[in-house]
């Protein structure tokens, strides 16, 4: 008897991460699950704490069948990225697509170029460990959360949802290569917050302090000639990196800053100062786009043992101006923090998703103090 064919209306992936997961999930569109390794097998098989360890995950997609008469024949390899970015931003951990496992029923061979990269495991996208936003429990079985992300395509939002795709992008292309190319992905996080933001249009009002609206009003009452320069000033203060700093501090509520991943607590964003860091956050963004200027060796991670948020002292670097900006600007880890936590509030502000998550993050900060107060 010959054998079954393999399927042509399915598409299978291979994602992995270096931290750890449990359990599986299915709709009636994907089953993920975790694929076994042959310990018989393989030389060596690391422990979820060591540094090249890597779990391998399975992705089966419900996909069109391939018609004959089509000319190009659909590539579905997109999907593998899609769920890494969605998967990243959920969990707050870093995922690669290895491509396609099988496709129209031909069989792929996935990339797997090194089974053994060496990861920092302190840092928290990188740990076996939950996060302390948004605290979803390891499982496989809570991509229930934002699945709708992935194959909803509801016309209301179908803007917002490629907003959120670009700047998933972004942040995950971040949380891979920090550890060589931590300047970059210091200002890929950056592109990720000006994204979302460009999603809304801000009036002017929102936008600007008391005392710069004072201003513009005295420029107004200047006659004409104060009209013209009134709309020109008005036209570059509502500038992005405007709009950049009040998404994110509406974004940013007090469950934010009342959690940390600093070890001590003077290493830790404040609420107090936030929009100054994110300023000069977006002013080495602009010294890089303008002047080609980037922050040396002080946006790196592997020397922050203690997941250090803000800097502490004076970098080293002649350009004082450059200085002032690294002192004052979050570190990766600290805007990595707040690049998640935005990327999951837009969802939530847009619709895209239930406030289900929402109350997951309000639930788990309970929890937390209570077991704290204990």
């Amino acid at each position: 008897m010959a054998l079954p064919k393999p399927r042509t209306d399915i598409t299978k992936l291979l994602l992995s991460t270096p931290s750890h997961f449990v359990g599986q999930y299915e709709n009636d569109v994907f089953r993920i699950v975790n694929a076994n390794e042959n310990a018989r097998v393989n030389a060596y098989t690391p422990k979820a704490d060591e540094r090249i360890y890597r779990e391998y995950i399975e992705i089966t997609v419900a996909t069109p069948e391939y018609k004959k008469d089509t000319i190009v024949i659909p590539d579905y390899s997109q999907i593998g990225e899609n769920f890494c970015i969605a998967l990243s931003v959920l969990f707050g951990k870093r995922f690669d697509s290895h491509g396609l496992i099988q496709q129209h029923g031909w069989p792929y061979v996935p990339s797997v170029e090194s089974s053994h990269q060496i990861y920092n495991k302190n840092l928290c996208f990188n740990s076996v460990n939950k996060r302390a936003d948004y605290q979803i429990e390891l499982s496989l079985e809570n991509i229930k959360y934002i699945e709708h992300v992935l194959f909803e395509h509801d016309g209301d939002t179908a803007d917002a949802q490629s907003t959120f795709w670009y700047a998933g992008r972004f942040y995950i292309q971040a949380i891979r290569i920090v550890e060589e190319s931590p300047e970059l992905a210091f200002l890929s996080l950056i592109t990720a917050g000006e994204i979302l933001a460009s999603h809304f249009k801000y009036p002017i009002e929102e936008l600007l302090d008391e005392n710069t609206k004072q201003l513009l009003e005295q420029l107004k009452s200047l006659g004409k000639d104060g009209e013209k320069l009134h709309k020109k000033v008005s036209s570059k203060l509502m500038g992005i990196s405007e709009a950049f700093c009040k998404f994110i501090i509406d974004c940013l509520d007090s469950d934010f800053f009342n959690r940390t991943e600093a070890k001590h607590e003077f290493q830790k964003l404040s609420e107090s100062d936030i929009k100054q860091r994110l300023k000069a956050a977006y002013n080495l963004r602009s010294k890089y786009v303008h002047a080609g200027k980037l922050p040396s060796s002080w946006m790196a991670v592997n020397y922050l043992h203690d997941n250090e948020e803000i800097i502490h002292g004076n970098p080293v670097i002649e350009d004082k101006d450059m200085q002032k900006s690294i002192k004052r600007s979050p570190t990766f880890i600290g805007m990595e923090r707040i690049i998640r936590y935005s990327l999951i509030k837009f969802l939530i502000l847009t619709d895209i998703i239930e406030d289900d998550l929402e109350s997951y993050n309000k639930t788990s900060q309970a929890t937390q103090q209570s077991c704290a107060s204990a």
